[in-house]
């Protein structure tokens, strides 16, 4: 789940979230019925049970984007795709899933699913709308009919990332036989495609002083750099390929015992060197936890002289830790995913510690190797 999201539920065993931006899409959608549509269907009706139609469509509206997700994300769990979960925000909907796909034929058929989910909902809602005699029922299942047409004829636009994107990267991976390759020619296209949104949207809403064509641009902004991100993140996944934790962590990690005040950790530590984390270890070199200087922040400062370490730590239980042999882009992962800066390193006993490995340490291997082309 993405950071700043909030689970509303769960569907086949997938959660569903939303992100805080998606409030933002569905207030305009709503207002724009409730003001704009529905007082030539409903003239008669009041005000708020306008607004409480048009919070109807706009639910029905992202139940659709809702399934259109869901598709891609049975879709991979059928291929042996854990699938995380599924976030809706501003530009829709993002399915999480646990890994890549390993063949170009897993990426296309996860990519497509989710347009043709799309298609078909699109179909069925606007033959309701043409079967129908009720006027009101007519057009608002015709509208979101059509949205669901143009949502799927939009994400098969063969822009990356979009599922288009998507299943363009799996022809020339399948072509060429490199999915970085092919990850990177897909990105251009879709740059490439962002940017001449960007360029519409603006020059649109010069043209005819309507601001709310601006919306295009900011689909090609997201678009844009949606691509780019994703072009970088393969570059990191490409150059830790193989490289192992003792090759990037420090083997002398600063390290502090769990009876020391926070007052001595402070004065005769933090102010002193550069680390910002420590080990905290019995005296038999057993490891007991981590201290960090967030972990310092949250004590108030008269507190310091008799708050003990072992206080504020966080305790080996709830400790992430890697092996030495571990791969770095596993580990890197369990940062993302712990929301942490640092891992201890130990052996296979759990308890002793043969390094630490850091977030900073990683960034600054990917930097190298990226420069060097490696």
């Amino acid at each position: 789940m993405g950071r700043g999201s909030f689970p509303i539920g769960s569907v086949a065993g997938i959660r569903i979230a939303l992100h805080p931006t998606w409030l933002i899409i569905a207030l305009l959608v709503t207002l724009s019925f409730a003001f704009g549509e529905l007082p030539f269907l409903f003239p008669t009706l009041p005000t708020v049970l306008h607004l409480a139609i048009g919070m109807a469509v706009t639910l029905l509206f992202f139940a659709s984007v809702l399934a259109h997700e869901l598709c891609h994300a049975l879709v991979a769990r059928r291929l042996g795709i854990g699938v995380k979960d599924i976030t809706l925000f501003i530009f829709g909907g993002a399915a999480t899933l646990e890994r890549d796909a390993k063949s170009p034929r897993e990426e296309a058929l996860v990519a497509i699913a989710g347009p043709l989910c799309s298609l078909v909902i699109g179909a069925v809602l606007v033959a309701v709308a043409v079967l129908v005699d009720q006027r009101q029922l007519s057009v608002l299942s015709g509208w979101l009919g059509v949205t669901n047409l143009l949502l799927g004829a939009f994400n098969i636009i063969p822009a990356f990332p979009m599922d288009g994107g998507r299943i363009l990267r799996a022809l020339l991976w399948r072509v060429r036989g490199d999915q970085y390759k092919a990850t990177r020619s897909a990105a251009w296209v879709g740059r490439i495609f962002g940017y001449a949104l960007i360029v519409l949207g603006v020059w649109w809403t010069l043209l005819d002083e309507d601001w709310g064509r601006l919306w295009l641009a900011l689909i090609g902004w997201f678009i844009a750099n949606a691509a780019g991100a994703t072009v970088t993140q393969m570059g990191v996944q490409r150059s830790l390929a193989g490289v192992l934790v003792r090759q990037v962590m420090d083997p002398a990690p600063a390290s502090v015992s769990p009876n020391e005040s926070v007052a001595e950790l402070v004065n005769e530590r933090l102010v002193q060197g550069g680390a910002r984390s420590f080990l905290v270890q019995h005296d038999d070199g057993g490891l007991a936890g981590i201290v960090t200087l967030s972990d310092v922040r949250r004590v108030a400062r008269e507190d310091w002289p008799a708050a003990r370490v072992t206080d504020i730590m966080t305790r080996y239980d709830s400790l992430a830790r890697v092996g030495p042999d571990d791969g770095v882009e596993a580990a890197l992962q369990i940062l993302q995913d712990r929301e942490v800066n640092q891992l201890p390193v130990v052996e296979e006993d759990g308890r002793t510690v043969v390094g630490l490995l850091t977030r900073a340490g990683i960034l600054r291997l990917v930097d190298t190797r990226l420069k060097l082309g490696v």
